[in-house]
C-alpha cells in the first residue's frame, strides 16, 4: 500500500468520525420510519393451490386417447391455460361466489381524502353504482392474486393474498375450481354448439328425404295410366282404386276440419252442428237457443237477467270444449287416412317395381330411388353424429385437475420484518454516508488542499494549519510558536511566511500590510493573525498587529490582558494625538510584537470609521515605522468592514476552516475580496485546523 492510498483512507476514516452525527441521524431517522411502517403495516397471508393441467384430449366415449403433442404444442397450452386462470370470467364468478364485493377487505373503501374530509366534517358520498363496484373490487382481487406456471412442468399455482389466512385458503380454492368447472362447462357448450349446427343440416336433410319420397310418389301418381299399361296387373288395379278412395277421403276430412275450426272462430254455431253432427253439441245448441229465448223478455239488469247470460256463457263453453273433442276425433282419423294412404303409396311403388317396365319408365325410378338413398344415408350419418355430441355434452371430463389445494398459512408472508430492517439498515447507512460525502465534498466544508484549488481557481493556495492539541496554560494556538517552535504548527506558519515573502518581493517595497480574514466567523483568523505575527517577530521583523474587528476583538483574549481603551475609543475619539501610546496599544510579552488591541463589541456603525482621516494616517504612520503590519479584520459575509480595509493591504490571507467552512461561503468571501483589493494584490487561501495533518487523532477546538 502506497503512502497516498494510506492518506486517502485516513481522510476518509476522519470524514466520516467528522459526519458520525449527520450518520446516526440518518440512521435514527430511517430505522425509525422502518419501524413506523412495520408497526402499522396490516400482516398479509399468502396461500397456494396447485393445479396439473394434462394436454391431452380427453375423450371417454373414444377407446383410443389423443396422446400429447409437441413440447412447443403443450407449452402454448400450459401458457392458455394460465391466461384463462386470469381471465375476468374466472375472477368475476370467484368474486360473485365469495360475495367480495360486500367484504370488508375487498369491498370499496374510502380513500384517504375522503378519510381528511370525514374528519374535518364534510359528507362523503358512497359509491353506489354497480360498475364503480364491481371494477373496484376486481382490481383488488387481481391484485391479490398471482398466477403462473411452475417452471416448464404442467402444473400451475393459483396464490391468493390476504389480511386473513382462511379467506387467502379459500380464494386460491375457489378460483382452481371456478376454472375447472368453467373448462367442463367451455367443452359441454362447444358440444351442445356442434349439436345445434349439426340440427339445422339434419331439419335440411329431412326435408330432402320427404321432397324425394314425395318426388317418387307424385312420379306414380303422374304416370298411372302408363304404369298400368305396363305393369298390367290386377293387384296395380286394386291398389289404384283403393288409393284413389283414400285420398278422397282424406280430402274430404281435412275440409271438414277447416269448416268446423272457421265455424267455431265466428261462432257460427249452425254450421257448427252441420259440420260435425255431434249430439252431444245439437242437445247444447237447443239449450243455447231456448236461453236466448227466455233473454229476450227479460229486464236488463235484473238477477234473472245475469243468471241466464251466465247460463248461456257456461252453455257456450261446454259447447266449445265439445267442438274441440270432436276436432280430436276428426284429427285422429285424419291421421289413420293419412297413415293408411302412405301404407297404399308404399303397396303401389313396390308393385310397381315387380312390374315389367319400359327402360325410360326404369331410368327415371332408378334416379329417384339413387335421390331418396343419398338423402336417407345423409340424414342417417348426421342424426348419428348428432347423437354422439349430445353423449359427449353429457360424459365431459376437464383436463386439469386440483392436485394440491391452498391451506390456510401459519405466518404471515408480508411484511418481512427482518428483510425490512436489514434493508433499511443497509439504506439507512448508504443514505447516512451518502450525505456525509454531500455534506463534507459539496454541500459542506473543504477537507483537502487539493479541493479547495479547485474552488478557488483564481487565488493562491500557499498550505493549511494542522489542528493542535493546546495545555491548559496556553491562550491559543498562537502560544505554540514561541512554546514548540520545532512543532509542525509552528513550521506550517513559517511556511506560510516563506510563501508571502516570495510573493512580496518583487511588489512591495518597504512595509507590507497583511490582511488576515475569512468568509464566516470562527474559522481561527485571529489566531491565524497572532500566530503570523509572532513567526515574523520572531524573524527580526518589525512586526504591528492590528486587531481591525472592531465590531468583535478577540485579540485581547488570545493575548490575556484586558485594556481600558481599545481600538475602536481611539478611531471615535482620537483627541488630537496621533501617536500610539495609549493603553489599547500593547507589546507582544512573547514576541516583542507590537498590538493594537480592541475592547469590547460596537455598539454603532464601524465602517465609517475605517474610512476616516484617523484610520488613514495611522496606516501612513505605521507604514514608516514598522516592517510588517498584520490587520486582523472582519469575516467578509457578515459584515463589511473588510472592504474597506483591503484597499489598503499588500497581501490578503483568506482563512478557510476545515470541514466547517462551505464551499459557497468561500466563493462568494473570495469574490467580494477580488471587487474589494486592489488589482495587483493577491488573494492567499489556507486551509485551517487541517485534521489530516494532526499528530493525534483526538478533536479539540478552540474560539478566536
Amino acid at each position: 500500500m502506497t503512502e497516498t492510498e494510506t492518506v486517502d483512507i485516513r481522510g476518509i476514516l476522519s470524514m466520516l468520525r467528522r459526519q458520525m452525527r449527520l450518520i446516526l441521524i440518518s440512521v435514527v431517522i430511517v430505522i425509525g420510519l422502518a419501524l413506523m411502517y412495520l408497526f402499522n403495516a396490516t400482516s398479509i397471508y399468502t396461500s397456494q393451490a396447485l393445479i396439473y393441467v394434462d394436454p391431452s384430449k380427453k375423450d371417454l366415449l373414444s377407446v383410443e386417447q389423443f396422446a400429447s403433442g409437441s413440447s412447443s404444442a403443450d407449452n402454448s397450452k400450459i401458457d392458455s391455460e394460465v391466461e384463462i386462470l386470469r381471465s375476468n370470467r374466472v375472477l368475476f364468478e370467484t368474486m360473485n361466489l365469495m360475495g367480495l364485493i360486500k367484504d370488508d377487505e375487498f369491498g370499496p373503501q374510502l380513500s384517504r381524502i375522503d378519510h381528511i374530509k370525514l374528519a374535518v366534517g364534510i359528507e362523503v358520498e358512497s359509491p353506489n353504482d354497480p360498475k364503480v363496484l364491481v371494477a373496484s373490487t376486481s382490481q383488488k382481487l387481481r391484485n391479490s392474486v398471482d398466477i403462473r406456471r411452475k417452471g416448464l412442468t404442467y402444473l400451475i399455482t393459483v396464490s391468493a393474498n390476504s389480511e386473513n389466512p382462511e379467506k387467502a385458503a379459500e380464494i386460491a380454492n375457489t378460483m382452481a375450481e371456478v376454472y375447472i368447472r368453467q373448462q367442463i362447462a367451455s367443452k359441454v357448450e362447444s358440444a351442445l354448439a356442434s349439436r345445434d349446427v349439426l340440427q339445422a343440416q339434419i331439419d335440411t336433410a329431412r326435408s330432402g328425404l320427404a321432397q324425394s319420397e314425395a318426388s317418387f310418389n307424385t312420379f306414380i301418381t303422374d304416370n298411372l295410366t302408363r304404369l298400368e299399361a305396363e305393369v298390367g296387373t290386377e293387384r296395380f288395379t286394386e291398389l289404384q282404386s283403393q288409393l284413389e278412395s283414400v285420398r278422397t277421403e282424406t280430402l274430404q276430412t281435412q275440409t271438414q276440419i277447416a269448416s268446423a275450426r272457421t265455424a267455431l272462430d265466428e261462432m257460427n254455431w249452425d254450421t257448427l252442428l252441420e259440420t260435425l253432427s255431434s249430439d252431444a253439441l245439437s242437445a247444447l245448441e237447443r239449450q243455447r237457443v231456448a236461453l236466448e229465448q227466455r233473454l229476450q223478455g227479460t229486464p236488463e239488469g235484473s238477477d234473472e237477467e245475469i243468471n241466464l247470460r251466465a247460463g248461456l256463457l257456461t252453455i257456450q263453453t261446454n259447447m266449445e270444449q265439445q267442438a274441440q273433442a270432436a276436432f280430436g276425433s276428426l284429427e285422429q282419423s285424419l291421421a289413420l287416412k293419412e297413415d293408411s294412404l302412405d301404407e297404399l303409396q308404399g303397396s303401389l311403388r313396390n308393385e310397381v317395381l315387380k312390374g315389367d317396365l319400359s327402360p325410360d319408365t326404369l331410368a327415371s325410378i332408378f334416379s329417384l330411388q339413387q335421390e331418396s338413398d343419398i338423402s336417407q344415408r345423409q340424414y342417417s350419418n348426421l342424426l348419428s353424429r348428432m347423437r354422439d355430441l349430445e353423449a359427449q355434452a353429457m360424459v365431459q371430463v376437464a383436463d386439469s385437475r386440483l392436485v394440491s389445494e391452498a391451506l390456510p398459512p401459519n405466518f404471515p408472508s408480508a411484511p418481512n420484518r427482518k428483510m425490512i430492517l436489514a434493508l433499511a439498515m443497509v439504506l439507512a447507512t448508504g443514505i447516512g454516508v451518502g450525505l456525509a460525502f454531500i455534506n463534507e465534498f459539496l454541500v459542506g466544508g473543504i477537507t483537502s488542499l487539493s479541493q479547495l484549488r479547485n474552488i478557488i481557481t483564481t487565488g493562491v493556495v500557499i498550505g493549511s494549519v494542522p489542528k493542535v492539541v493546546l495545555t491548559d496554560t496556553q491562550l491559543g494556538v498562537g502560544d505554540l510558536v514561541i512554546d514548540e517552535p520545532m512543532s509542525s504548527f509552528s513550521e506550517s506558519l513559517r511556511r506560510i511566511r516563506a510563501n508571502i515573502d516570495q510573493e512580496l518581493r518583487d511588489t512591495v517595497d518597504g512595509c507590507a500590510i497583511i490582511m488576515v480574514t475569512s468568509a464566516n466567523s470562527n474559522e481561527g483568523k485571529s489566531s491565524l493573525s497572532l500566530s503570523l505575527a509572532r513567526t515574523y517577530a520572531n524573524a527580526g521583523k518589525n512586526v504591528l498587529l492590528i486587531d481591525g474587528d472592531l465590531r468583535k476583538p478577540s485579540q485581547h483574549k488570545l493575548l490575556g490582558v484586558q485594556p481600558n481603551e481599545g481600538f475602536l475609543d481611539y478611531l471615535s475619539n482620537p483627541g488630537g494625538d496621533s501617536d500610539i501610546d495609549r493603553s489599547f496599544y500593547i507589546t507582544d510579552s512573547k514576541s516583542r510584537a507590537g498590538v493594537i488591541l480592541g475592547r469590547g463589541q460596537a455598539d454603532v456603525p464601524t465602517d465609517q470609521l475605517l474610512q476616516t482621516e484617523t484610520f488613514l494616517n495611522l496606516m501612513k504612520s505605521a507604514r514608516k515605522n514598522m516592517d510588517i503590519i498584520i490587520i486582523d479584520t472582519p469575516p467578509m459575509l457578515p459584515v463589511v468592514d473588510a472592504r474597506y480595509i483591503a484597499q489598503h493591504a499588500d497581501a490578503i490571507i483568506m482563512a478557510v476552516r476545515y470541514g466547517m467552512t462551505s464551499q459557497s461561503d468561500v466563493r462568494e468571501g473570495f469574490v467580494q475580496l477580488e471587487a474589494a483589493k486592489r488589482s495587483k494584490v493577491s488573494i492567499y487561501t489556507v486551509l485551517n485546523c487541517d485534521e489530516t495533518k494532526a499528530t493525534d487523532n483526538a478533536y479539540y477546538s478552540y474560539n478566536e
